[in-house]
């Protein structure tokens, strides 16, 4: 057994061999929805989970998805750029697992923010607390990932013995997270660096300074002269430069009874009598608003 120091100065015994051993079963545990299957359905939570699965760990992936689903975790909290959990393994103490994900600097959020705000339906999507299913893609149009893509940007350990990191805890850690973020995406957001509510407040100061610099620009615009109010017009309103009537112009169809001939239904003799039907009522309706005379012509 040697005694070693971790990367994040915690102190823990390094074994040169470990026997099987059974978690400790504990009450009140944070236990997955996934009993069986995959661990997330949305996108950005795969890709959080790819991350994982990315060290190669083999079977300590397949013991961390049995302390996922026993409900071995016994708590996760997460702040901004790093997550602190609990969890119960084999020993009476619980096991204290730290993750720092490297947060991405002021300038970095300034520039992912320009480009989501330049984007109305990202922008509209995330005031109204939802999350677009391609913002990842403003992420890449500010050369920024929102996924951490090298070692670097990401740091985990466990005060566990196992000297493998991540460790079964650690995985047991990271596939909750990945649940987490299947239903609340911008926990993501958080993890490198700005909460919800810091994003959303970002974006409605950009969309109402982009309202006022549009109004400015539209009032600097020579307006056409006001028209005259109406109760200054109402002496001329009825006369003939007002109001140029021109009279209809009411003539027979040239095709007579051209719905029945568009239905091209089989009327059989009937046929012949709707068609006369509509012949005579176009003749009426002239009658009645022309005259005889001009029906005549």
């Amino acid at each position: 057994m040697a005694k070693k120091k971790s990367k994040l100065g915690r102190t823990y015994y390094e074994y040169d061999y470990f026997p099987p051993s059974c978690p400790i079963k504990v009450e009140g545990g944070i236990e997955s929805r996934s009993q069986r299957g995959a661990f997330a359905a949305n996108w950005w939570a795969k890709r959080w989970l790819a991350v994982l699965e990315s060290y190669g760990i083999g079977s300590r992936l397949q013991r961390g998805r049995s302390y996922a689903r026993g409900g071995q975790v016994l708590k996760i909290d997460l702040q901004p750029g790093s997550v602190k959990a609990r969890v119960q393994g084999s020993r009476p103490q619980p096991y204290q697992i730290a993750i720092e994900v490297k947060p991405l600097t002021d300038a970095e959020w300034e520039r992912v923010l320009d480009t989501i705000s330049s984007q109305a339906i990202f922008a509209a999507e995330l005031l109204d607390g939802t999350m677009p299913q391609a913002i990842e893609s403003a992420f890449e149009m500010a050369h920024i990932s929102l996924f951490p893509q090298d070692p670097r940007d990401l740091r985990t350990d466990c005060t566990c013995p196992d000297d493998s990191n991540p460790c079964k805890h650690i995985a047991a850690v990271y596939y909750l997270l990945g649940e987490q973020f299947d239903t609340d995406p911008f926990l993501i957001f958080s993890l490198r660096g700005r909460t919800r509510e810091q994003v959303i407040e970002a974006l409605r100061i950009r969309r109402e300074a982009a309202a006022r610099e549009s109004n400015a620009g539209e009032s600097s615009v020579e307006t056409l002269a006001p028209a005259p109010a109406l109760v200054d017009q109402i002496t001329d309103f009825w006369g003939s430069e007002v109001l140029d009537w021109t009279p209809p112009v009411i003539a027979a169809p040239e095709v007579n009874a051209a719905v029945l001939r568009r239905l091209d239904a089989p009327l059989g003799e009937m046929k012949n009598l709707l068609e006369a039907l509509y012949e005579a009522m176009t003749f009426q309706v002239q009658t009645q608003i022309l005259g005889d005379d001009e029906t005549d012509e």
